[in-house]
């Protein structure tokens, strides 16, 4: 959660991206129309924990626990190296929770802008047709004529060395760092290096592609000071992520960062073929009244 900021105040340490600021005094709609000041703050909540598994249905957070049958065929052989064809290219699932952990241990919860739904399966993406196909997919969202190519993955460079010290360019949506371009917005990905890699790369596809369809929200930058907006691209630099299977990391990754950062040290640099779960921040600015 930290740094916290309150008042122009900042505890904990650490700083926060440039886009995440709240002035010490701010104003936001209050009732009637009228303007009411409140106090500025910013923190960062744990509000969402996503798996990316190879094995449709398998919930590897619930203890392995198989929620749907008669899709085997979407089993991924998530093969890495320098192969050739098809087995070149992995296709994972995700399964998407809804995972406010400050409002579960209610915490803080006295301040108007924390989330206080509770836990939930809010998405698997085994029953999305167009997750499983990149041309559907493609028709979906036009743009990835434009950037699935090897110019688009070239002019990922930039975004690639500012990702590896944890400060992605938001400007170039179409990367992720390290792990290349997010398009087409589908669970496949030739990134190839490491499970942990292709995982990551997996997804940030898919919170790009749920922020096209709203399903994520702006909760950074001047637009956001008094509630969350919709943008037609994500903010990756709002979102902070915590590894935390197949081994917990206390090494915190950003979208983009090089796995070698954070995840290809014992014991995290496990073996090919295995899920992975990532408990997801959201940096958050508050306008308390």
């Amino acid at each position: 959660m930290f740094p916290v900021t309150v008042a122009g105040i900042s505890m904990g340490g650490g700083s926060n991206p440039s886009l995440m600021h709240m002035d010490p005094i701010c104003l936001c709609p209050g009732p009637y129309g009228i303007d009411m000041p409140g106090i500025g703050m910013t923190f960062w909540e744990p509000t969402f924990l996503a798996e990316v598994a190879r094995t449709p249905g398998c919930m590897s957070t619930l203890g392995g626990t198989q929620v749907l049958t008669g899709y085997d065929s979407l089993t991924s052989n998530q093969t890495y190296g320098s192969g050739r064809g098809d087995s070149s290219v992995t296709r994972m699932q995700i399964h998407w929770y809804i995972y406010p952990l400050f409002s579960v241990l209610n915490m803080m919860s006295s301040l108007g802008c924390m989330n206080t739904s509770g836990f939930n399966l809010a998405d698997l993406t085994e029953v999305d047709a167009t997750w499983q196909d990149d041309t559907w997919t493609s028709i979906a969202f036009p743009e990835s004529a434009l950037f699935a190519n090897p110019v688009g993955a070239l002019s990922c460079i930039p975004d690639a060395v500012a990702s590896a010290a944890g400060r992605p360019l938001d400007m170039m949506f179409w990367c992720q760092g390290s792990q290349g371009v997010v398009y087409p917005l589908t669970g496949s990905s030739t990134t190839h290096s490491s499970p942990q890699g292709g995982n990551l790369h997996v997804l940030g596809k898919y919170m790009q592609r749920k922020t096209r369809m709203a399903g994520l929200l702006s909760t950074t930058g001047p637009w956001a000071e008094c509630q969350s907006v919709y943008l037609p691209n994500m903010i990756r630099s709002q979102y902070r992520i915590d590894p935390v299977a197949p081994v917990d990391s206390n090494q915190t990754a950003v979208l983009g960062m090089s796995e070698f950062r954070w995840g290809m040290l014992p014991p995290a640099n496990t073996a090919v073929r295995t899920d992975s779960a990532f408990l997801i921040w959201v940096g958050k600015q508050c306008c308390a009244l």
